[in-house]
């Protein structure tokens, strides 16, 4: 079976490829021809196809989409680049949606497609009293990443085409880019988060693709479980707490509500049987991931002797 994964080149993609690589799948991706994804694409050791082009070229999609089974659309304009260019946002994550959609009409409207849409659909929902639920919690987006998913994801409905629409939770990482820091402070910090392990959200995509004919037409929340809802403030302060460092100053993050919060991830489970890791697995890997990174002794140097003395001075800069 050759799966199609379009963004299949960034962060949550390479790790959706080796997943469904590891279970015996081909794997083709679609994605932008750039220095950082090619080099990305080389973790994969020559085990993909690659097509590089772009989602908004009608082109592009019709080649990659030759001989593919089923269809993993992963492509979008993720924030903070979404809410700085909402018309860049609109062309990709509605545009571009809407060409994978017609060429897939236009082949066969038989060939599964799994639609990576996400919880921002929602939109904020500081007043929620129970944990968010897609056939009973209203989207109520704010700001154009959320606003063109949720228009993605009423294309695809009406399309005719065989679907299945999974809102990820947001995403943490073992490394972290400059927009990933800045983006820190764009959640309060008494919102409602819960954690999902990179490992389980790409186990959610592979079953969706494997179980097609059980989980076609339904939208599906891919988020932690009851086990990994949490605060945001302690969620931070744990990752930081892995090298000792202290909390940023309150004053540094924002009072406005944002569009994580809590899941009910009871009926994505029970067809998707993907909740398999946790925070504190994520705290390990962290961990072993600096190790790796800096050498053995860095945490606990960080620890012991420069967080006690500069912690509060190191996270003014973040």
């Amino acid at each position: 079976m050759r799966v199609l994964i379009t963004g299949g080149a960034g962060r949550l993609g390479i790790e959706v490829c080796k997943t469904l690589l590891k279970d015996g799948l081909q794997v083709r991706i679609l994605d932008l021809d750039t220095p950082q994804n090619r080099k990305s694409v080389k973790a994969l050791k020559g085990k993909v196809e690659t097509c590089w082009g772009n989602v908004t070229q009608p082109e592009s999609v019709r080649e990659a989409l030759d001989g593919a089974d089923a269809v993993v659309h992963m492509a979008g304009i993720l924030p903070p680049v979404a809410y700085q260019k909402p018309e860049l946002a609109a062309k990709v994550n509605v545009g571009g949606t809407k060409n994978i959609v017609d060429l897939i009409k236009e082949k066969s409207s038989s060939i599964p497609f799994i639609f990576t849409s996400s919880v921002a659909a929602f939109g904020p929902t500081p007043l929620a009293k129970q944990p968010l639920c897609p056939d009973k919690s209203l989207p109520c987006p704010k700001g154009a990443y959320g606003e063109t998913k949720l228009q993605a994801e009423a294309l695809i409905k009406e399309s005719g085409i065989d679907f299945v629409i999974l809102r990820l939770t947001a995403t943490m990482y073992l490394s972290f880019s400059v927009s990933d820091l800045k983006r820190m402070f764009t959640i309060p910090l008494n919102n409602r988060v819960e954690y999902c392990h990179p490992h389980d959200t790409a186990v959610a995509i592979l079953n969706a693709v494997k179980n097609f004919d059980k989980v076609k037409g339904n939208i599906l929340v891919i988020s932690g479980g009851p086990k990994q809802q949490m605060i945001y403030k302690d969620m931070l302060g744990a990752i930081l707490g892995v090298m000792g460092l202290p909390l940023p100053p309150e004053r540094k993050f924002t009072k406005h509500p944002y569009y994580l919060d809590w899941y009910d991830t009871s009926k994505a489970q029970e067809l998707l049987k993907f909740q398999r890791r946790g925070f504190s697995d994520y705290l390990k890997d962290y961990s072993k991931e600096l190790a790796r990174r800096y050498g053995p002794g860095f945490i606990p140097f960080m620890r012991h002797f420069v967080s006690p003395v500069f912690g509060k001075v190191i996270v003014q800069f973040f």
